[in-house]
């Protein structure tokens, strides 16, 4: 099968009505513009072929040829190999690449990848929005050690080589990543009271306090927030964001400070009941026991306090999404404690399942924006939401 420009807009598909999309209907279909969704399908087709690049960059395609499962192409492997092609091979069926019996999959034909292709049709249709493009190269050919030596996925891929395509996907500019913080943003500014005190879980390269200080400068809410408490667990990023949020992030009130969501936030300086808010934007799901972690955030927010997490959202539990393919090579993402009531899979959750997560750790009046499973039923390959749980 063809995998280039003529695919992505033949299946563009019409972006959703304001009837999906809550009280902020207007400033979320703002965000589907033809750019947008030509971008979005795009990206989901590249994965595609950087997917199947990889596997046959592997040295893979007889197998494929001859159709194979996970545990075959495991049997030689790194254990660590399980997950990222368990999760490669129902992908690739899903997206039509390969076919499908049982726990076996073939290829469906000779796949013609116009991979240079789809990258013009973007570069004229959404100009300047190419990074998730670049990043998915570069862990195309980066990764392959993983597979081949037993190398860490994280070493692999926050060398110093692809760190400044991970800076260039996670900021506002990339109209890929911006709406994790557009919807995180909405939640957090519609109940921000004079005085809040807000701390951001692994707040990274620093593109949602950017955007807090632009937009609550703008309409007038940024003088609500007391501290704005930036914090990560990585020195580079936190390194990053004191040299240049101070001028990058005029107005807000920044207090900066390491952070490990796995540690007890008691030993790292966060006392009970001392904040208002806290805002996580595709942290949470890193917590390698959700219902430990979950339970510390509520004990650090005053009653009334809010948690918001803005999360990548699946329609289903078994539903492969593209943007998984990034995140299945690094540990944090797969190595957590599972529990079927609250924690079923690792990586990202579908609405129910962290409705289920934040209830049991005892928080009360989740509300999404927007209302994530009418959206998600319509359109599933819209997979971003934000959530807002009262302590």
């Amino acid at each position: 099968m063809d995998l280039g420009p003529a695919q992505i807009l033949d299946t563009l598909g019409a972006p959703p009505g304001p009837d999906l999309l809550g009280p902020h209907a207007q400033e979320i279909k703002a965000l589907f513009t033809r750019p947008f969704l030509v971008l979005h399908r795009a990206s989901e087709l590249y994965t595609a072929g950087t997917a199947l690049g990889l596997l046959l960059d592997l040295g893979w395609e007889p197998q494929l040829r001859a159709g194979t499962s996970v545990d075959d192409l495991c049997a030689d492997l790194p254990a660590q190999a399980r997950i990222p092609l368990a999760w490669m091979l129902p992908f690739l069926a899903q997206e039509g690449l390969l076919n499908r019996e049982g726990d076996r999959f073939a290829l469906a034909e000779s796949p013609r990848l116009d991979l240079p292709g789809i990258r013009t049709l973007v570069e004229a249709e959404a100009p300047g929005h190419t990074a998730n493009f670049d990043l998915l190269d570069g862990v195309r050919t980066h990764i392959p050690p993983f597979f081949t030596e037993g190398r860490s996925g994280d070493s692999l891929l926050f060398d110093l080589t692809l760190f400044p395509l991970w800076l260039l996907y996670f900021r506002n500019g990339n109209l890929g990543y911006y709406p994790n913080n557009l919807l995180t943003l909405l939640a957090f500014r519609q109940d921000l009271t004079p005085g809040n005190r807000v701390l951001e879980l692994g707040a990274g390269a620093g593109s949602f306090a950017r955007l807090v200080a632009r937009r609550g400068a703008d309409e007038g809410w940024l003088d609500r927030i007391a501290e704005y408490r930036f914090t990560d667990v990585a020195p580079s990023f936190l390194r990053r964001a004191q040299r240049e949020l101070k001028t990058e992030a005029p107005g807000l009130p920044l207090v900066f400070q390491a952070l490990d969501l796995n540690r007890p936030l008691g030993d790292q300086g966060i006392p009970p009941e001392s904040l208002d808010t806290i805002v996580s934007i595709n942290v949470a799901h890193v917590a390698r026991n959700l219902e430990v972690v979950l339970c510390d955030l509520r004990s650090r927010l005053r009653p009334g306090g809010r948690l918001i997490l803005g999360e990548c959202l699946k329609p289903s539990l078994g539903h492969p999404i593209y943007l998984e393919f990034f995140f299945s090579f690094i540990r944090s993402f797969t190595d957590v404690e599972l529990d079927p009531r609250w924690r079923p899979v690792h990586g990202f959750l579908t609405p129910e399942a962290w409705l289920r997560a934040l209830e049991h750790a005892g928080f009360r009046d989740l509300e999404s924006t927007p209302p994530p499973r009418p959206l998600l039923d319509r359109h599933p390959n819209f997979n971003v939401g934000a959530m807002t749980a009262w302590a």
